[in-house]
């Protein structure tokens, strides 16, 4: 009899651990460059594991940048995104030749152009959905806001109403070289872009001073249209425009996920 309580411990103990372990969900791309540190929390776990260069993603797992970070990962359907600093992006795969992007924070470059086939993604954000299809384009996102810049192809974006529990009625189509903002509330958004002015301000103080010189009043004019071009739809504010190529291309971020396109492109 001691033996056979010493077995059915032994057994009972080979139970409980099998259960506490959660089933590794299947691969649905991985790691194919990165720069600086990124980190992945697999489905089901709290914790942020630190992640090496040609690391697996599974399904439903999260990806999360470390500042100054980038991280650009290979999905199972051979489409690219790329995922910019201070980020936190979880990718699943509802279906075959599906995948669902949800960037909770920060900023994302999609790369869906190559190859040519019945792959989709479908982006998420705090404040929409988004469905693409052979396209490039990059979106920003926080708790409030989201904007989209489309360099090719259409998006088709549906935000959620202003209490978060339905999508809206209506959709927007963005198209290459056009730019959509949605903002959930308002007066938010304007506390925030204050709060970028003020942190300019600080990182360059120089800078600022000769900008106070030469450019105060056009910057307080530039403001005053930008907040103006916003309109309202059922309670929500949004600003569709065309965005300048040139200036665009200024940006760091932007010319170096061209670069890697074009990469990928000559492969």
């Amino acid at each position: 009899m001691k033996h056979i309580g010493i077995i059915i411990l032994i057994l009972l103990t080979l139970l409980c651990m099998g259960y506490g372990q959660q089933p590794k969900q299947s691969s649905v791309g991985k790691v194919t460059f990165s720069i600086g540190k990124y980190f992945i929390q697999d489905a089901g776990r709290l914790s942020w594991e630190t992640a090496e260069f040609q690391a697996p993603v599974h399904n439903r797992d999260k990806i999360k940048t470390d500042k100054e970070a980038r991280c650009e990962v290979t999905l199972s359907t051979k489409k690219v995104m790329r995922i910019g600093e201070n980020s936190v992006v979880e990718i699943t795969q509802p279906a075959k030749n599906e995948n669902e992007v949800e960037v909770s924070k920060g900023r994302g470059w999609l790369s869906l152009f190559f190859p040519r086939g019945e792959s989709s993604v479908r982006v998420k954000t705090p404040t929409s959905i988004c469905a693409v299809r052979g396209t490039v384009f990059r979106l920003e996102s926080d708790s409030n806001q989201t904007s989209y810049r489309c360099y090719q192809g259409e998006l088709a974006v549906t935000p959620y109403n202003k209490g978060r529990t339905a999508l809206a009625d209506s959709t927007f189509k963005v198209t290459g070289g056009q730019e959509l903002i949605l903002v959930m509330d308002f007066e938010t958004y304007k506390k925030q872009q204050e709060e970028a002015f003020r942190n300019f301000r600080e990182d360059d103080m120089d800078a600022f001073e000769r900008f106070k010189q030469q450019d105060q009043q056009q910057f307080n004019q530039m403001v005053e249209n930008d907040l103006k071009a916003f309109k309202a739809m059922q309670d929500i504010s949004y600003k569709a425009s065309t965005f300048d190529m040139q200036e665009d291309n200024q940006s760091d971020w932007v010319r170096w996920n061209k670069e890697r396109d074009r990469l990928l492109q000559n492969k």
